[in-house]
Order: C-alpha cells, then structure tokens, then sequence
C-alpha cells in the first residue's frame, strides 16, 4: 500500500450519542481528498497511456480503500477533463477514456487544483505524472508553493530524467521521496499506481 495514506486506527466504536461536538473535527482529521493529474499530451499515445490508465485505476482502487475521496485531472496543454471526488465510478469511467493528444502545459491544471483544495479539509494530497515539460516552470512552481502553503502535499511521478526534474520542482519543501524517476514506459503502470511512496501522513 503507498504510504502516502493515512494509517489505519482501530480501537473501540463511538459510544456517545448524541455525538460531542468535537466529531466533525475528529473526522476532518481522519479523512483525506486526492487529486491525480494524468499527463494526456501527444507524446502519451499508445502504451504510455494504456500504462497511465492502468496504474491509475489501481491507484483510485487504494484510495477508495482507504476511505479517501479522489479527484481526476487528464492534462495536456490545457485541463482536457476534470472530474471532481463526487463519483468513484466516473472517475474511473472518464480514466478509461482517455485519449491522447495536444502538447504540454501543466498550469492551467495547478489552477484548477487550487480551487478544488480549497474547501476540502482533512488529508489533501496532488499527486501528478508526467512525461514531460510543465510549461512555464516559474509559474508551475509559484502555484505548487501556493498549494503548499494551503497544507496540500505534493507528490510526482516523472517518465524521464527530464520529466523528473522538471517536477521535482512541485515537491513542498522538506518532503523526501525516491521514487519520482519512472525511467522506461514499461514502469507506468507501477509507477503510478505506488504513487508517493516518498511521502508519510503526518499526525498532528
């Protein structure tokens, strides 16, 4: 399981009823939002894109397993579609539409992002994969800080040196995670699907 999920808590049932009114706070802090941003680009037709949508549909599996709502962003050089965390079901069905095409300009995407954490509480999680450029790097970089300071934590994936580095530039600082590099298409699919191994859910 990527431990970019929050660990598991068992104990005894809620006993007080009416509930305290410290509940809805309680489950904030237990519940979590993620947000995958799948790179949709020319450059991503055929195996590349059967790998992505493959690894990510096990990625939406772990998530909805752990309890965490998900999001869906396909990018290119626009937002070619946006599914917010309202329906498992059409994240997965819009997934498997997919469709490549267009160049690559992850910006319009970090937009998008922003609003979508907004008013989301708990666990915020913006993970996103790539095979590419990012556009305006300065601009990408402004928002992710942005992102980051609203408490949203940020994990990459990159196919290729370049890619990697380029969004490697995303990662909140401090974070640590060794798994950014995918160096061949034929590590998509797991690449993706173990998304943020590097990162820990911290428990305040």
């Amino acid at each position: 399981m990527s431990t970019w999920i929050r660990g598991s808590f068992t104990g005894a049932g809620l006993t007080q009823s009416p509930p305290g009114p410290y509940l809805k706070a309680l489950q904030d802090k237990m519940s979590g939002t993620v947000l995958l941003c799948i790179d949709v680009s020319s450059s991503m037709s055929g195996e590349p894109l059967d790998q992505a949508v493959s690894g990510a549909a096990t990625f939406f599996g772990e998530a909805r397993d752990a309890g965490y709502r998900a999001g869906l962003i396909l990018w290119n050089h626009g937002v070619f579609k946006y599914v917010p965390d309202t329906s498992y079901d059409e994240v997965l069905s819009s997934l498997k539409s997919a469709r490549a095409s267009g160049g690559t300009d992850l910006v319009p995407a970090l937009h998008v992002c922003k609003r979508f954490f907004t008013d989301r509480a708990g666990d915020r999680v913006l993970c996103v994969f790539g095979d590419g450029d990012v556009g305006d790097r300065a601009e990408a970089k402004r928002l992710a800080r942005e992102l980051c300071a609203m408490g949203v934590r940020i994990v990459v994936r990159g196919l290729g040196y370049g890619a990697q580095q380029a969004l490697a530039e995303l990662v909140c600082p401090g974070e640590q995670d060794d798994a950014q590099l995918i160096e061949d298409v034929g590590g998509i699919d797991a690449g993706i699907a173990s998304m943020a191994t590097g990162l820990i859910r911290r428990h305040d």
